[in-house]
């Protein structure tokens, strides 16, 4: 009604909040670059070497790469990713496209083990291989994808 001090009706939206992507999306983003992989290990064993020491965990001479061991399967089983992972934009997916279980996780973890201790040539095959898989990507059947920034974890 013209002169009406009626103030208008706010509307409130009932649908749900949309739905996350579905597991097999992540599988077609493009293949993680060998320096983006690199600057997430590199951001990662620095996290560690700073946790250990405000932890002040006893030294010994396994107990950083057990600890970066056990990072990174973690973080693979939880997130999909690590921190480095996700300051870098990069996921770590079975190559079905499904999230990593833990045994996906250990296994790509025991066998990152092989690919470094061959003086890196299985991290370095990243650079050859058209799939952009290391050594231990393709032991566990997984791919390193870039996601967009605002990719949900």
């Amino acid at each position: 009604m013209p002169g009406s001090s009626e103030t208008p009706a706010i509307e409130f939206s009932t649908a749900p909040p949309p739905l996350p992507p579905a597991a097999s999306d992540v599988a077609s983003f493009p293949r993680a670059a060998f320096w983006d992989r690199l600057a997430a290990f590199v951001l990662d064993v620095i996290l560690v070497i700073v946790a250990k020491e405000l932890l002040d965990i006893n030294e010994r001479d396994s107990t950083p790469f057990l600890l970066l061991l056990a990072y990174h399967i973690g973080f693979w089983t939880w997130k999909g990713t690590t921190v480095g992972g996700i300051i870098c934009q990069l996921r770590v997916v079975r190559v079905d496209g499904a999230p990593l279980r833990f045994a996906d996780a250990l296994v790509r973890g025991l066998s990152s083990i092989f690919s470094l201790a061959v003086l890196g040539l299985g991290c370095l095959w990243i650079l050859k291989d058209s799939e952009r898989q290391a050594w231990h990507d393709k032991i566990a059947g997984t791919y390193v994808v870039k996601v967009p920034r605002n990719w949900p974890l």
